[in-house]
């Protein structure tokens, strides 16, 4: 191969990666496709009640069934719909808004977890003791600075 041909290969190469990154970062999404987590956020029926307190999400809800004889097993289709999980200082807001009891507190409390809902915060919403994942499955992790090695954000550990 000479210049001339590694020239034209690298500009070819330079030009797909713009038009490539100029598709992807005008992509605004169809209906019923997030493709952002500004997206996700205003997606949830209070997004600035969620950002501010808590964190938006996806809630999947899906069922699923075991027979035994035969051993089988079946899965729903998936639901998928937007939601919020509060972060565990910010309860007290859940119970001002008459979204939770004392009792709820004292029962997701003694699991250590946190609340998430469903729907408006301010239209009874669907409110649940929700159960973090082990942080250690978290496969969203962040490269470190070369001596760091690969840590697990910090923020997901704390919430």
């Amino acid at each position: 191969m000479n210049s001339g041909t590694i020239a034209v290969l690298a500009g070819v190469l330079v030009l797909g990666v713009g038009i490539g990154s100029a598709i992807t970062s005008t992509t605004q999404g169809g209906d019923g496709n997030i493709a952002s987590q500004q997206q996700l956020d205003m997606a949830v029926p209070d997004p600035e009640f969620c950002r501010q307190w808590g964190a938006s999400a996806f809630v999947i809800d899906i069922e699923m069934y075991t027979t035994l004889n035969p051993s089988t097993s079946f899965v729903t289709q998936p639901a998928l719909q937007p939601g919020c999980v509060i972060r565990r200082e910010n309860w007290s807001l859940l119970q001002k808004q008459g979204a939770i009891t004392n009792e709820d507190v004292r029962e997701c409390k003694q699991r250590m977890n946190t609340f998430a809902y469903i729907g408006s915060i301010r239209d009874n919403p669907i409110v649940r003791c929700v159960y973090q994942a082990d942080v250690n499955d978290n496969k969203f992790i962040i490269k470190g600075v070369e001596d760091e090695g690969i840590r697990v954000n910090q923020e997901a550990i704390q919430f």
